[in-house]
């Protein structure tokens, strides 16, 4: 029973890091630039390592008909995405994908080119990717996979242990901040990025509080200045 639970711990921590992969490649190639992807900071996606372990298992059974593959893992890869999404919504209250820029969505979380994709994957997983890993992964010396699956469960454990605390703080902080001081923040920030420039001054002052002859505070004050030594 052990050396079962070690076998698919191992795929799942494997199908981690080929999910990070994947997602990470795609989305640097889009934006032209590095990007980790995933909540946690190191090479993983936990829900790629849930996402393959449930296909493995629900797929395989119709392996002589790939038309029901598909449409199964279609319809299991889109069920765990949702929840999934809906979840972490309501833990960390706010959406780690969002799938508004596509067609034919559900509330953001999930979409039909999404859900096609799945069904694709659920194509590669039974007739390639399976077969390929199962054989390397039971090829592994079980007194090596346990080590691996112990080192593993401890870095992913406190990485995700440590961006929930890290989460948690922000949250806090920023339920302390008014409105005002997350506008002024924001405002000398941006200001203060490269060499402020009249343009980015100018468009940054329409943020500023203003009279009520429409004017910013500090062109109050300029105009105030200019009055007393005029007058």
């Amino acid at each position: 029973m052990f050396e079962i639970f070690s076998y698919w711990l191992l795929i799942f921590f494997t199908f981690n890091v080929m999910g990070w992969i994947l997602e990470s490649a795609i989305e640097s190639l889009y934006h032209k630039r590095l990007i980790n992807r995933g909540f946690l900071r190191g090479p993983y996606i936990p829900i790629y390592g849930v996402g393959g372990i449930m296909l493995a298992n629900v797929c395989m059974p119709f392996r002589e008909n790939g038309f029901v593959v598909f449409a199964a893992g279609m319809c299991a890869a889109t069920t765990l995405e949702y929840c999934a999404g809906s979840i972490l919504e309501r833990i960390f209250k706010k959406q780690f994908w969002d799938y508004s820029m596509l067609p034919f969505t559900y509330k953001n979380r999930v979409s039909l080119l999404s859900s096609l994709f799945w069904g694709v994957q659920a194509l590669f997983m039974v007739y390639v990717l399976y077969d390929f890993i199962s054989p390397i992964i039971s090829a592994v010396n079980p007194f090596a996979r346990h080590g691996i699956n112990a080192v593993m469960t401890v870095i992913m454990g406190a990485d995700a242990f440590f961006q929930i605390r890290r989460q948690e703080n922000i949250d806090k902080i920023l339920a302390k901040l008014s409105y005002e001081q997350v506008r002024e923040v924001l405002i000398k920030t941006i200001m203060q990025i490269g060499n402020p420039s009249q343009v980015r001054a100018a468009f940054m002052n329409r943020f500023r509080p203003r009279g009520a002859d429409g004017c910013t505070e500090e062109k109050q004050e300029e105009q105030e200045e200019q009055t007393f030594y005029d007058g």
